[in-house]
């Protein structure tokens, strides 16, 4: 009876193992953009992302979980050391709460390119990545006002698990 229940209890777990489906997908060309002046504080950066799911194939009902695993943010060339403190990169459709993904604190003196750490907490995120439209929002704190306009780019990559 104990051979049965172990052969059953192996057998439910492979199968289980067995349909479920890693996909990554890049997003190499977020353009994070606002309208200048910028003020001293917090200032908002946004672009809609759309279809992405659909886009890759992917059925949403399928999607079991998503996760963000990389996040990097290019600078652009017109920016000064010292002008951003920090950013915090976040995620929000229509029908959702915004959900914080990646930050970085403080900034890196001399880079272009900065690697964001990926927030550990990330329940939330697959109701907003399975719309056809979300809303990637980049917060930068500026130490001062700016007149001129600026847009950052971001290179996010996710992993989606689907059955």
């Amino acid at each position: 009876m104990k051979k049965i229940l172990f052969i059953t209890a192996v057998s439910i777990f492979l199968f289980s193992c067995k349909n479920q489906k890693v996909t990554s997908i890049e997003l190499n060309n977020v353009q994070l953009t606002a309208e200048g002046p910028y003020y001293e504080g917090p200032n908002s950066f946004q672009e809609t992302i759309l279809n992405t799911l659909k886009n890759n194939n992917i059925n949403p009902e399928s999607v079991e979980k998503i996760e963000l695993t990389s996040a990097i943010l290019i600078l652009p060339d017109s920016i000064e050391d010292g002008l951003i403190q920090d950013f915090s990169l976040q995620l929000v459709s229509n029908t959702s709460e915004m959900k914080k993904v990646a930050f970085i604190n403080p900034i890196p003196k001399g880079k272009k390119e900065i690697p964001l750490t990926i927030a550990q907490e990330q329940d939330g995120i697959d109701e907003i990545f399975s719309k056809e439209e979300f809303t990637a929002l980049l917060d930068a704190n500026f130490s001062k006002d700016v007149e001129t306009n600026l847009a950052f780019k971001a290179k996010l990559t996710f992993n989606i698990t689907t059955h």
